[in-house]
């Protein structure tokens, strides 16, 4: 029976003279076929049998997110018996508007009425972690995940406490942690922490060895490859973000490291390459025009920045891309007039951003014009 027909005789039927069991089986397959307002329909049916079971409850709410209805799903929540189940639900509803003080009570009422549920602890912990990060209140997230370590020492608690440590840029906490068990745990996760650590303490060469690590344990962590070209170099570090490249990653910064490398080594080909296949395999928008921007400057290409310019309008509508595509035009003395204009087209745009300094000096070293040196001398302050 195919979808259509099954529909139709779900359709014939008296709902409410359904065992709870076949409801749920009819709920199922609607959201296995993606019918998720029939699937919400029995969901309600469901619910209004027994508003006290909390099953019925949470079933119903979980339906009422998956269609965007966050409003009703609260309501339903507020009016519902408190339970652990139903607390964690609100909370996590909570956390999707980042109100994490919410968040942090309704987790914390769930844990006290908690009874012999260590799965569901476990994610309220996990929860309340990530609230307090985001929260300011590292120290309590750190006490909720050494706790959880402490009680059950395993893979998955060890992983907790280390982005607990490295989310709060507890470098050096995170490798002592590591180096207290660190014949216990082979994980490429734990192995690319480690390398963060090590980079942000300045250490490349543990940095690119716990790196090499989690490429033994995991060929397909695409990241590792940026990472190990951000901390090689010559045709090393080419090598590496060429495989991160062509493996996928988008990441803007990858891109201008690696123009940065192909202009040093006179590889320019190579960079018109790479400027095609951004736009050809990732679109247009406002991170593959930086990209293109920035290697056509680098190729000293302007006219080719101009035409972007005037082609695509989400140039104007990016700060840090506007800025870019005018600084470009600023180094060639034919585009002057053109740059001093938009200038004061878009100063109010403009004035916050790093490279605006630098736009203005080029300007104002031409055209000597007296509303350019305001911007330049407020600039300067």
């Amino acid at each position: 029976m195919d979808i259509k027909e099954f529909l139709n005789e779900y359709d014939r039927l008296d709902k409410n003279s359904l065992k709870k069991e076949q409801l749920e089986e009819f709920r199922n397959i609607f959201f296995k076929n993606g019918l998720l307002e029939k699937a919400l329909e029995v969901s309600k049916i469901i619910y209004e049998a027994d508003k006290e079971n909390e099953a019925n409850v949470i079933s119903y709410v979980d339906n009422l997110m998956h269609l965007g209805r966050k409003a009703e799903a609260l309501v339903i929540l507020y009016d519902a018996k408190k339970t652990p189940q139903t607390l964690f639900m609100g909370a996590i509803i909570y956390k999707q508007d980042k109100f994490y003080d919410v968040v942090v009570d309704k987790l914390i009422q769930a844990k006290n009425m908690l009874k012999d549920d260590s799965e569901l602890e476990f994610l309220i912990n996990n929860e309340l972690i990530n609230a307090y990060i985001e929260l300011g209140e590292g120290e309590k997230a750190i006490d909720i995940s050494y706790s959880i370590f402490e009680s059950i020492k395993n893979i998955e608690t060890f992983k907790i406490v280390m982005n607990t440590l490295i989310s709060l840029s507890k470098f050096e906490d995170a490798i002592s942690f590591y180096e207290k068990y660190n014949n216990e745990y082979n994980d490429y996760e734990i192995y690319y922490n480690l390398a963060t650590s090590y980079k942000y303490l300045g250490n490349k060469l543990k940095a690119k060895e716990y790196l090499l690590k989690t490429l033994e344990l995991n060929k397909d962590y695409i990241d590792v490859y940026m990472q190990l070209g951000f901390l090689s170099s010559g045709e090393e570090a080419i090598k590496y973000l060429e495989e991160y490249i062509s493996s996928g990653g988008m990441e803007k910064e990858a891109y201008l490291q690696l123009t940065l490398l192909y202009k040093a080594d006179m590889r320019y080909n190579d960079i018109r390459k790479m400027v095609r296949n951004v736009l050809k395999t990732m679109g247009i928008d406002k991170n593959t025009l930086y990209i293109s921007i920035n290697a056509l400057r680098q190729l000293h290409e302007t006219e080719k920045i101009y035409d972007i310019y005037k082609e695509y309008n989400q140039v104007k509508k990016d700060s840090k891309l506007l800025v870019l595509s005018l600084l470009s035009l600023s180094e060639e003395e034919d585009y002057i007039d053109f740059v001093c204009k938009e200038i004061k087209i878009h100063h109010p745009f403009l004035f916050k951003e790093d490279l605006y300094g630098e736009l203005l000096e080029n300007v104002y070293n031409i055209t000597q014009d007296k509303l350019i040196k305001r911007y330049l001398d407020e600039n300067n302050k």
